[in-house]
């Protein structure tokens, strides 16, 4: 069915709401569960073992757990095994860069030695984000592998040997995987029925409220997770009754979005009456992601910018490390160009580091050590994995309570100076990171939205051009996969700018039905 008057331009969640609001996101205690245990477990061994002050420094590798959740066991063990590789890699960097910037500082080198650890930060954020945006891999992204490079840089200031970050860090990615993997054995494709559920209970909450641009949003996004999730488990080959089931709830979510009054929104768009496709190839994402006037580019631009600037400045204002100046400003960059979202991003970022900051004061006075450490940064895993895609200042909390635990191995000797300067660059970073955020590239939206809509519109050509049918499949691969990107660019345009988005949204809507069309029949 193809509808006739394009869709309203959607707009971003309000500020209030979008700022407080904790999104049920079905059960949570497993992977909270997971994560809390991919941390206790082998520091805890290693308290028993007689290693006190360094067990908790396993922290680091266990962070790869998190890029295991939601995914079908399948692929879980091979995502949090490269998850495992990326964070002992990061230590690595932040360990050696770290040993540096204290020799120098220790023997009266030249103060702008810290500048090497913010540069490597930047390089590090970079590149991490550049391959999460390209392949869409989602929260938590680039975020965690900067967050080991400026723990494990802070380590050797307190007597720990690059080898010794390293190699602890190594011990926490191996248990990871096992953690990871853990409910296999009883409940294999819990993942995949996690998911189909949640694309059930999306589309049932649409139908409850059918005027809610917000659970229409939900239920297609819901649906679509689903089937990637179906296709990462191998399910989709055959006959499976979670195949069955979600075809029945797509069914019903296409009748709600096209017999409803409500028009429908741009995400809307990219649902029929069909099995939507697997992603193309790493490679192919990759490629794509390339274009000097893709999101993808302009997210590494930005982060370089503002990283760079943010170090600068905390160096200049006398800060004695720059690195949480840096990080602030990518944390807020990383994830995407959209302005409001980033903005929104930038609150969260500041007050979940004044309450984080808070909370540790409040566990100063215990100073946490050995097995207490231990669990103090589990229970501050479990918090961030429990709130990092629902609301990102709540993780801030436990995000900073962790960061300053393990970077000082316990409670900092001078709380009052920790507290200061972090606060100092947490301001620096927001500043810095919102002001790039506005000014670099302004009107790159516009550009991003064309090349994405150009590209949908090479692409049916060429599908309607194909008599290979083998080459005709591919194409189809790539062009559901371009509409989704047109549809990301239109969403951060609208966001941006609605006046200017209102004289592409006709086109827009156009291409994406075509290409709806075009995947129908071909």
């Amino acid at each position: 069915m193809s509808i006739e008057v394009p869709p309203p331009i959607p707009t971003p969640a309000r500020a209030w709401p979008a700022l407080v609001r904790v999104p049920r996101d079905g059960r949570r205690w497993p992977g909270t569960t997971r994560a809390a245990v991919a941390v206790a477990l082998p520091g805890l061994v290693g308290v028993a073992l007689g290693h006190d002050l360094l067990a908790a420094i396993a922290a680091l590798g266990a962070f790869a757990v998190v890029y295991g959740e939601g995914r079908p066991y399948r692929v879980r063990w091979r995502a949090v095994s490269v998850a495992g590789c990326a964070m002992v890699a990061a230590a690595s960097i932040g360990a050696v860069v770290g040993a540096r910037v204290h020799d120098e500082a220790v023997a009266g080198g030249s103060p702008l030695w810290p500048m090497a650890l913010a540069l490597s930060m930047t390089a590090v954020v970079a590149a991490g984000a550049f391959v999460v945006d390209a392949l869409r891999l989602g929260a938590p992204g680039a975020f965690l592998p900067l967050l080991t490079v400026e723990i494990a840089s802070a380590l050797p200031a307190v007597g720990v040997s690059v080898r010794e970050v390293v190699s602890w860090t190594a011990v926490g990615a191996i248990t990871a995987v096992p953690v990871a993997m853990s409910g296999w054995p009883f409940r294999p494709h819990t993942p995949e029925r996690a998911a189909v559920a949640g694309a059930v209970a999306a589309v049932a909450a649409f139908d409850r409220d059918r005027g809610s641009a917000g659970l229409r949003h939900g239920a297609v996004k819901a649906v679509h997770a689903a089937w990637h999730c179906l296709h990462d488990g191998g399910l989709t080959a055959r006959d499976h009754s979670l195949i069955r089931e979600l075809l029945d709830t797509q069914r019903r979510c296409v009748t709600l979005l096209h017999g409803t009054e409500t028009l429908l929104d741009a995400d809307s768009e990219d649902l029929r009456q069909r099995i939507p496709l697997p992603r193309p190839t790493v490679l192919f994402r990759l490629q794509r992601a390339l274009s000097p006037h893709g999101r993808s580019v302009l997210i590494v631009v930005r982060l370089v910018t503002a990283c760079t600037v943010a170090g600068a400045v905390a160096m200049g204002l006398g800060v004695a490390r720059p690195d949480w100046a840096v990080i602030t400003a990518a944390m807020i960059l990383h994830q995407g160009p959209d302005r409001i979202l980033g903005t929104y991003r930038a609150v969260h970022r500041f007050a979940g580091t004044v309450l984080g900051l808070v909370l540790l004061a409040g566990l100063t006075p215990f100073d946490p050590s050995g097995a207490a450490l231990v669990l103090v940064v589990a229970a501050a895993m479990a918090g961030l994995q429990a709130y990092l895609v629902r609301n990102y200042g709540l993780a801030m909390v436990f995000i900073t309570t962790l960061a300053l635990l393990l970077a000082g191995l316990g409670s900092p000797n001078d709380l009052t100076g920790v507290t200061r300067d972090r606060l100092i660059e947490t301001v620096i970073g927001v500043v810095v990171a919102v002001v790039v955020l506005w000014i670099v590239r302004p009107g790159a939206y516009r550009r991003i939205l064309d090349d994405a809509d150009d590209r949908v519109a090479t692409t049916i050509e060429r599908i309607g051009l194909s008599r290979d049918r083998h080459e005709v499949r591919g194409l189809r691969r790539e062009l559901e996969f371009d509409m989704h990107t047109a549809t990301a660019a239109a969403l951060a345009a609208a966001h941006t700018d609605p006046v200017w988005t209102q004289t592409r949204w006709t086109r827009h809507h156009r291409l994406n039905e075509a290409g709806c069309q075009v995947l129908a029949l071909s």
